[in-house]
């Protein structure tokens, strides 16, 4: 488990060109996604709600999108300023903005975009458990959502949180009340926004989590995120163990225990509580993502 993510433009092992043709490719795909919305939503294969989510869902991801590749401009161009500056500066021109000054900007602009990708499924909730935007998960449907999850989890664990938000986020899609989603989704951009300071995605992710624990109290995971939150958040030691106590219930794996050893100890201590038998025989590992 980790407590702090790093966001990054590029993607490890891409060029900034080839960064840009999948930008450009998720960017079509998007802007088609909303056309098909329309026209569903015109035939009456997509009811009104349905429609609002999945066009502000598209639209967030879309402004994202954008962001991206203008930090992508904004660092192509750096080459080209750092090139004429010399001779701008010899001449006593004034400098252009620095290059770093445009890829700030950007990445705040990146950073509130991503934070709406997973809002808008707060916006319809209204579906039962399993079922998809237009009907229910389908046994193929209910495959490809696993296959899915364990590509965002394991994005997750890579330290890429965009490209896992975006898988989470299109399991959302398909499952609005899939509660591994709704945990994962949630707590990267409670942990995201907190590092960040951006108070919006704090809430949202907090949202995310609580949502999760709504639809399937039984689900550990969601517990184990929403002490973390409860703990590091409100720095409300008894409320975060108990949350850690119901995580406990679900019987996580050894390796899951070992990992939040180090994060939900200090709890268990400010609530003058012991550490309960099943954490304090893990071994906690050098590493720890969610």
């Amino acid at each position: 488990m980790r407590t702090d993510e790093s966001r990054q433009t590029a993607r490890p092992g891409h060029t900034p060109g080839e960064d840009r043709w999948y930008l450009a490719d998720e960017r079509e795909f998007l802007e088609r996604s909303l056309a098909d919305a329309d026209r569903e939503r015109d035939a009456g294969d997509l009811s009104v709600e349905d429609h609002a989510l999945l066009v502000a869902r598209d639209r967030a991801r879309l402004a994202a999108v954008d962001a991206e590749l203008a930090a992508l401009d904004a660092a192509a161009s750096s080459s080209r300023s750092s090139r004429t500056e010399r001779t701008r500066s010899a001449q006593g021109e004034r400098s252009p903005m620095p290059w770093w000054r445009r890829l700030a900007i950007a990445g705040s602009c990146l950073l509130i975009a991503v934070g709406l990708v997973i809002l808008v499924v707060h916006f319809v909730q209204t579906r039962q458990p399993g079922q998809a935007s237009s009907g229910s998960v389908s046994v193929s449907q209910a495959q490809l959502i696993e296959q899915q999850l364990q590509q965002a989890d394991a994005l997750n664990q890579q330290g890429s949180t965009k490209s896992a938000l975006v898988l989470y986020d299109k399991v959302l899609s398909e499952d609005p009340s899939n509660p591994h989603a709704l945990a994962y989704a949630g707590f990267l951009q409670w942990n995201v926004g907190s590092t960040a300071s951006v108070p919006s995605l704090t809430r949202v992710g907090r949202a995310e989590i609580e949502t999760a624990i709504g639809k399937n109290p039984s689900y550990g995971q969601a517990h184990l995120f929403y002490g973390l939150v409860l703990e590091n958040q409100d720095h409300n030691h008894v409320a975060a163990v108990a949350q850690f106590n119901d995580f406990l219930n679900d019987a996580p794996p050894a390796s899951e225990l070992a990992q939040a050893v180090p994060l939900v100890a200090g709890a268990y201590k400010g609530a003058g509580v012991p550490l309960p038998p099943q954490f304090s025989a893990a071994t906690p590992t050098t590493t720890s993502k969610p």
